[in-house]
């Protein structure tokens, strides 16, 4: 009886521990922003690559400027932007959002050439798991909707 209840107690130990571990590695999603140019125009890409074997379901990006360097903005300043994504992500497949307009916004629609320090954070799904990914701090220039330049901050 007394070694029934201890391979009882052994097992449930061993669920509860199973069920709150993440099954998926921190570096099996990753994000980059890239300044992609196609012929005249220019875009500043967000790339979301799944490296899992199974689907994900990404749900938005949300965007924080920092150090906002504008010499005249038409609206408020926000600082932040949220865009919505809601797509799946197939396993080891790669989904590219350019995100120039939701910066340009939380900028103030400023005229002319600005820089910030950029974060972007993105909420994923994989299987009933909920999990957030924060790409690391770049510095960027912009003018007006076309990006001009991107470093990373260090």
């Amino acid at each position: 009886m007394l070694s029934d209840r201890i391979w009882k107690d052994g097992l449930f130990r061993w669920r509860r521990k199973a069920r709150t571990e993440s099954e998926h590695g921190e570096n099996d999603f990753a994000l980059e922003l890239r300044i992609n140019r196609h012929y005249e125009s220019v875009s500043l890409d967000l790339q979301i690559a799944n490296k899992t074997d199974v689907t994900a379901w990404v749900e938005e990006a949300r965007v924080v400027l920092a150090d906002l360097a504008v010499i005249l903005q038409t609206t408020i300043p926000t600082g932040q932007a949220r865009r919505e994504i809601r797509q799946n992500v197939r396993a080891n497949e790669t989904l590219a959002l350019d995100l120039a307009r939701a910066i340009y916004y939380a900028a103030g629609k400023p005229l002319g050439t600005f820089s910030c320090l950029i974060s972007v954070n993105v909420g994923y799904r994989i299987g009933d798991e909920w999990l957030d990914k924060t790409l690391d701090t770049y510095k960027m220039e912009m003018f007006g909707l076309k990006p001009r330049g991107l470093r990373r901050s260090r």
